[in-house]
């Protein structure tokens, strides 16, 4: 009887480890349109997250329209490739709230540029100003 219980907590425990997404993984791709890659650009984005929360960044160019978006654990980071040339607002979902940055991101040729979640103990809020999930997932 121990034996059962013992392989049913397992197989319990396993399931729900299965829940939590991977770094890197798109999981909104049925909820947005196709992502927009260049694959010449040669331009990529560093997202490091040293948060204690998951977060899921959302790029958008400088009309709003949908670029990329990724899953990033606590404690985790990711390189975004193949990203087209132009100025990106990026939004994210700390899995409670959303939130969209208040300046653009240049992203030139041949470039690596780094966005970076991190806690500052001086920091009154979380940087960017909060939309809706509506806006988070318009097309």
């Amino acid at each position: 009887m121990n034996k059962n219980l013992l392989l049913i907590l397992l197989l319990f425990s396993t399931s729900l480890m299965a829940q939590r997404p991977k770094t890197g993984e798109q999981i909104f791709v049925s909820r947005y349109p196709e992502e927009q890659i260049n694959l010449v650009s040669n331009a990529s984005m560093v997202v490091s997250n040293t948060l204690e929360d998951d977060v899921i960044v959302t790029l958008r160019d400088g009309g709003r329209h949908y670029i990329t978006h990724v899953y990033v654990r606590a404690f985790d980071q990711y390189t975004i490739k193949n990203l087209p040339v132009g100025h990106f607002v990026y939004q994210y979902f700390n899995l409670k709230t959303y939130f969209e940055s208040p300046e653009r991101i240049p992203i030139s040729l041949n470039t690596e540029e780094v966005l970076d979640f991190y806690y500052s103990t001086g920091a009154k809020k979380i940087i960017g100003f909060e939309i809706s999930k509506e806006e988070f997932f318009k097309q």
